[in-house]
């Protein structure tokens, strides 16, 4: 068996989009990609290359805290997030999170859920800013 994973993409326009995530565990974790930039809608034929993260929302319960959902730059494996309890937070009044592009980056966004406890669970819903370079 493995986790029970609903991954959606609610809204995908010309400058946002929206993304909602929904894990239940069986304690196998795993790795799934929120944001997957070559499948995004263009804007004026110009392809998203990148998305900056503007607003989360979660509820994450975990048995322990070192299984705490984390939220990592597709291809570069860099942790920007680390999602534990219930909580928003809001980076708009600076433009959002930026992909810091480290070696092999792809532009995508994962989410990992580390080796965890059968039963844990997590929600997370995400507002992005598309990067058309």
């Amino acid at each position: 068996m493995a986790d029970t994973v609903l991954n959606t993409t609610v809204f995908d326009g010309a400058k946002k989009l929206i993304t909602h995530y929904n894990v239940v565990s069986d304690s196998t974790g795993g790795t799934t990609a929120i944001v997957d930039v070559s499948a995004l809608t263009s804007n004026n034929g110009k392809t998203c290359k990148t998305v900056r993260l503007n607003k989360v929302s979660f509820n994450v319960s975990v048995t322990a805290p070192v299984d705490a959902i984390r939220m990592v730059w597709g291809g570069s494996d860099v942790v920007f997030q680390t999602l534990n309890g219930e909580m928003e937070y809001d980076y708009s009044s600076f433009g959002g999170l930026k992909n810091n592009k480290a070696s092999s980056y792809t532009g995508d966004v994962n989410l990992t859920l580390p080796a965890c406890t059968t039963g844990d669970t997590g929600t997370v819903v995400c507002e992005w800013i598309k990067v058309y370079e």
